[in-house]
This record gives structure tokens, C-alpha cells and sequence, in this order.
């Protein structure tokens, strides 16, 4: 962290608010830094701090407009804002006052340094290197700052939508993924935004490694709100949302928003290499571990005693789960590890947790806790605030396969703060589970930024064997794709032999990131050289399609019944918003013919919206493939 560095703080909140006037209240903000040499930092810079306020809030008509610089206050960093509803248009115009209170999450701070800031030059390059896309409708003007013009798009909020809906939005228990469902689409050619009203439009953006911080008025044509600040990672896709308003007497037509664009902190091959041997060292330690709890016999000094009298058909909390609570480079942990302290660990997860050592932080099981366990885990949580929990087998039943409940349950650890490693069997290696999207893979914890940023292609297709066209074929696509959409790019299958082994052979050819959601089933048994993963149970093969959101884009290829199947799950979910308007490639034009014939007639009979029809493409030609993206996606 340094003077050069863009940075933004966590998500501030609202400490105390009172009326203005009739159409507006005053606010005042608070930002707490995460650690002492953050704190330090903004001492040193915090006049130079600018607000970007919660793009929920600014989709749901509200206006922050800072008042006052940010100031030092005891621990913290407070300012103080203007709130007001910029279009009265909004369902919620009556009692939109009403939405905001004290511990509200507002938005952010941000620090963009002048040198972090890319010059026009440096732009062009990033573009040029897909590093970066933008839309294909930018000009670029020689002190770095880009003009774009958005979608010829608005969107509206369901009349629908009631008082419940929108503090769910503001609390944030309903994100932006909610709202993309509930806007309803207009085409609006021009766009246009009357006097004292505002627009929601979107735009087509792809950040890797840039933030993008619009300009609220200068270089505009209307008033963009305080939701300013795009983030890296997040920025993604075609419907990038712009919240544009009107203060004047005159209509606006086809605003223009200007933007500047700024290098992210660059993720460090130091850092890297930091990570692998933290990652080395943790499996070392949990292989000893799991060697120690195989060798020897459980302590057996304390009673099973469950907290909670539940009984579950199949599951006990009282079952054998060989466990071990230990503190982390403690001296303690030395002497199990060179051997001196063993035996060590017990039969159930219940006595582990009852025999935990002070200050113990890490979680040694052999199997993912079941559901009892899982509650006996969450009911002494506050008694035993470990911080990593290591298993090496997922399934008491079902091997290597997790059931749906399961991924629950690793859902829950993760909003408690525990990250949770699978200490494969297989491979011997560890893998962090890490979120994409909402949706957990294991990944090795190095790569998991990497994974995070990455573009995900989903590959459907046939696990039987291809002919030589056909792999021509889709080898010259992964190609093509990696030129198109830059280095950082992954490949997502279902982990069997045919389209899917040859997507993940090419991509790893080419340096992009692997990945498969295994499902339990013994004509597909999973083959682990892959960079990211899960497993689903049989009975779980719907629930597992939803992991495949993770991915930004699908290329159906020549496949059966199965993926015949996850078709029509995935063009269901291109319909309902699910996903959002993506281009859809079904890559092998005469087998899919008679499939596009039946799109074609529901669309003529009015069973599917037509504009679904833009979005598919049928073709043999990688070229074409590319060039679909690049029109659907209006990017450069």
C-alpha cells in the first residue's frame, strides 16, 4: 500500500441522518479501515479520498452527493452527504426515506493516484492485448480520458415490486443479481431522458486487472450518480448498469459518460510464491496430521455429549469422525508433528470440540461434517472461533461425492468466516474452496485469484469419442477463444472423456485455466488434472447445473441426452435473466439443425421471446464464433 497505489476501503455506513427539506436528508458516513497500516495510510491521504456510492442504491433512484471532505474521527473516517431520489418515477418514490437507517452499507472510499492512471496510449494497448475491452462505441482523447455512449437500452423497475423487495435490496440480502431479474428491458432508440427524471442504461465492460471511475458530470451529457467506481473482477459483461439523470429543463438525448481508467495492485509473483508454500506448508502439516490420526488410537477422556437432540434418518453426530483441534505454529503442533505427541485426536468431532486447546484454529476431520455434526459445529462456535477446517473424504456413502446438503453446509462456513481445504486423497494436494459467482470450487489456494478473474467458457458435449473434424474443429475454437478474450481465460466441463477431455487438453495447451464439476457416475469417474473443481452426488444432477453460472459464456457441441438436458436448462436461464444476454454457440451446425428448427417454431408460435433468436448461434466456422461474440458483446 502505497502512495501510488489505487485502493478502496470496505463498505461504510450510514451513522446518523436527519431531514433537509422536503425531497432530501443529510447523512453522515462512517468508514473503519481494516488494520492499523491502513488506518496509517489514510492519516496520510484521507483529503484525497473520494466516495462512490452502492450501485443497489443508485439503481433504486437514490443519490449520495458528498457535502463535506472526509475527515479523521477517533478510528475512523466520516463524511457527510446529501441523499435524494433522482427520477420520482421509482415505486418506492412515496417512502424512500424511510429505507435509509442507521448501520445501512452506503458504498466505498477510493484512492486513484494520478500515476495509477492509465494514459491514452496505454489504453489502446490494453485493448489491443485484451487485457481490456470496452465498448465498441469509445473514443479515447489524448489526456486518457474515454467517451462512451451506452446501450440504446433503458430499464425499468417492476411496479410490482413491493416495500420488502427494496429494503432487501438496500440491506443487501438481495443483491444485484436480484435486481437484474426484477428490471424490465425497454429498447429505446434514441435513448432519451427527460427533464428532472433519470434512465437506467447498461453498457458492455470487461475488467481484469483496471478499475474504471466515471466521471459524474464533467465531459457528460446528464448526470451520472455517485456509483462511480467499477471494480476489477466484478466489471463483467454486457449489462454493466449506468444510472444517468436530468437536472434540467431540456430532455437529454444519447447521453455520453465519460471514464478514467486506472491500474489495479498488481497481483505479484512474490505473492505468489508466498501462497504456494503456505499452501505446502499447510499440506504437510495436515498429510502428518491425517498420518498421525491413521496410526494411532483416538483419546478416548471425554464423554459423547451432543448439544443438540435431533435425530436425523442416516446420520449421527455421535458417529466415528476421527478429529483434531490444534493451534496453528504452536509449539504444541511441533511436537504432534515430529511425533512426540501422538496419540492425538478423537473419535467424534463432538470430543474434539469439547478437548479443544486454547486459541485452536485450525480443524482436522476426516470426513466433511454431516448435518448434526455441522450443528454441533455452529452451536460451539462461539466457545472454539477456529479459522480452517481440513477434510479428506466427502462422503460417509457416496466417496468422493458431495451431496447438495453438503454444499450448504460448506456455504455456511464460508459466511462464518472459515475457509474450508480438501485434503485430496488422490492427488495428495490441498485445494481451497473458493467462490466464482456465488458458487464454491476447490482450487489451489495460488490460484485463486486467478480463478476469480478468469473468463469461463463452458464446454457441453459428448463424453464418446470425436472425429478428426470435429477435433479439428473445436481445437482451432479454444484457440481462437484465448486470442479473443486474452490469456486469463478458463475452460468448465462436466470432467468425462470426449468434448470435454479435448476442451481441457487444448486449454491447458494454451495456458488457460482447467475446470470441471465432476458428477458420481461410474461411466465418467473423475480424472483430478484439472485446476478447478466439485463433485455432485447422482441424485444431485440438476442442483449441479446451477455450478455451471460460474461460467460467463456456453458452446454447446455435438453431445446426447445429457446434453441435450443441460440445453435446456441453459436456454431457460438465458430467457428468465438467469444469465444475461450472452451469446449462446451451438458449435457443430448440421447436428444441432434440427434443434434450431424447434427454437425457430416456438419463437414463431410465441412459446419463447424472440430477441432469444439474436443470441444463438448456429455455425461449424470458429471465425464466426469469434465474430458473434464480438457484435453481441459490443466490445472492440
Amino acid at each position: 500500500m502505497t502512495s501510488e497505489t489505487f485502493w478502496t476501503s470496505q463498505d461504510g455506513q450510514i451513522l446518523d441522518l436527519k431531514p433537509k427539506n422536503d425531497h432530501t436528508v443529510t447523512l453522515t458516513l462512517a468508514f473503519w479501515p481494516r488494520n492499523p497500516t491502513e488506518f496509517a495510510f489514510l492519516k496520510a491521504h484521507h483529503k484525497a479520498l473520494k466516495f462512490s456510492e452502492r450501485s443497489s442504491l443508485a439503481r433504486t433512484g437514490i443519490e449520495m452527493i458528498r457535502q463535506s471532505a472526509p475527515r479523521l474521527e477517533h478510528n475512523r473516517i466520516v463524511l457527510t452527504a446529501d441523499a435524494f431520489l433522482y427520477d420520482q418515477s421509482f415505486p418506492h418514490a412515496s417512502y424512500w426515506k424511510k429505507l435509509l437507517r442507521p448501520g445501512l452499507s452506503v458504498g466505498r472510499l477510493f484512492y486513484a493516484p494520478p500515476k495509477a492512471k492509465l494514459t491514452s496510449e496505454e489504453i489502446w494497448q490494453a485493448v489491443q492485448d485484451n487485457r481490456l475491452k470496452l465498448p465498441n462505441t469509445i473514443s479515447i482523447d489524448r489526456q486518457g480520458q474515454v467517451f462512451l455512449t451506452p446501450h440504446k437500452v433503458r430499464y425499468t423497475l417492476s411496479p410490482l415490486l413491493q416495500c420488502l423487495d427494496i429494503e432487501r435490496v438496500l440491506n443487501g440480502f438481495a443483491g444485484r443479481s436480484f435486481l437484474d431479474k426484477v428490471q424490465v428491458r425497454h429498447d429505446a432508440i434514441p435513448l432519451t431522458i427527460p427533464p428532472h427524471s433519470g434512465v437506467l442504461t447498461s453498457c458492455s465492460m470487461y475488467l481484469k486487472e483496471h478499475y474504471v471511475v466515471l466521471n459524474q458530470g464533467k465531459g457528460n451529457f446528464g448526470l451520472h450518480t455517485s456509483a462511480v467506481l467499477l471494480d476489477p473482477i466484478k466489471t463483467f459483461g454486457t449489462n454493466i448498469m449506468l444510472e444517468i439523470y436530468n437536472t434540467g429543463d431540456q430532455p437529454v438525448v444519447n447521453p455520453m459518460v465519460s471514464v478514467e481508467i486506472f491500474r489495479a495492485p498488481t497481483y505479484t509473483d512474490p505473492e505468489l510464491k508466498t501462497l504456494t508454500r503456505k499452501r505446502h506448508r499447510l499440506l504437510s502439516t495436515a498429510t502428518d496430521l491425517f498420518k498421525c490420526l491413521d496410526d494411532y488410537p483416538a483419546l478416548d477422556e471425554s464423554a459423547i455429549r451432543p448439544k443438540t437432540k435431533i435425530t436425523v434418518r442416516g446420520q449421527s453426530a455421535t458417529m466415528e469422525n476421527r478429529a483434531a483441534l490444534v493451534k496453528a505454529n504452536s509449539k504444541e503442533l511441533r511436537e504432534i508433528l515430529s511425533g512426540k505427541a501422538c496419540p492425538v485426536g478423537h473419535h467424534t468431532l463432538i470430543q474434539a470440540l469439547d478437548d479443544a486447546p486454547a486459541k485452536a484454529d485450525t480443524l482436522i476431520i476426516d470426513y466433511l461434517p454431516d448435518l448434526l455434526e455441522h450443528m454441533e459445529l455452529i452451536t460451539r462456535f462461539g466457545d472454539v472461533k477456529f479459522k480452517r477446517l481440513i477434510f479428506r473424504r466427502a462422503s460417509r456413502t457416496h466417496g468422493y461425492f458431495l451431496s447438495s446438503n453438503a454444499h450448504a453446509r460448506l456455504d455456511t462456513l464460508n459466511q462464518i468466516g472459515v475457509k474450508v481445504y480438501w485434503y485430496d486423497e488422490m492427488t495428495k494436494d490441498l485445494y481451497q474452496h473458493t467462490y466464482k459467482r456465488d458458487h464454491g470450487y476447490f482450487v489451489r489456494e495460488e490460484n485463486a485469484r486467478r480463478f476469480q478473474e478468469s473468463t469461463i467458457f463452458a464446454f457441453y458435449g459428448s463424453a464418446m469419442g470425436l472425429n478428426e473434424n470435429e477435433t479439428e474443429r473445436i481445437s482451432s475454437l479454444v484457440e481462437k477463444l484465448t486470442t479473443f478474450m486474452g490469456s486469463n481465460l478458463g475452460v468448465l466441463t462436466g470432467g468425462g472423456g470426449g468434448v470435454m477431455r479435448l476442451a481441457t487438453e487444448r486449454a491447458r495447451e494454451k495456458g488457460a485455466l482447467t475446470g470441471a464439476c465432476f458428477l458420481e457416475l461410474e461411466a465418467q469417474p473423475p480424472a483430478l488434472s484439472v485446476d478447478f473443481f466439485n463433485t455432485f452426488q447422482e441424485n444431485s444432477r440438476h442442483f449441479r447445473q446451477k455450478w455451471f453460472e460460474a461460467a460467463d459464456f456456453c458452446i454447446f457441441n455435438v453431445g446426447g441426452v445429457g446434453t441435450l438436458e443441460e440445453i435446456g436448462i441453459e436456454l431457460c436461464n438465458l430467457k428468465l435473466g438467469i444469465r444475461p444476454r450472452v451469446p449462446y454457440v451451438f458449435f457443430n451446425a448440421e447436428f444441432w439443425s434440427p434443434l434450431r428448427q424447434q427454437i425457430e417454431a416456438m419463437i414463431n408460435d410465441k412459446r419463447a421471446p424472440a430477441w432469444m433468436k439474436d443470441y444463438i448461434l448456429f455455425t461449424n466456422d470458429p471465425e464466426e464464433v469469434i465474430a458473434f461474440y464480438r457484435d453481441k458483446l459490443q466490445v472492440l
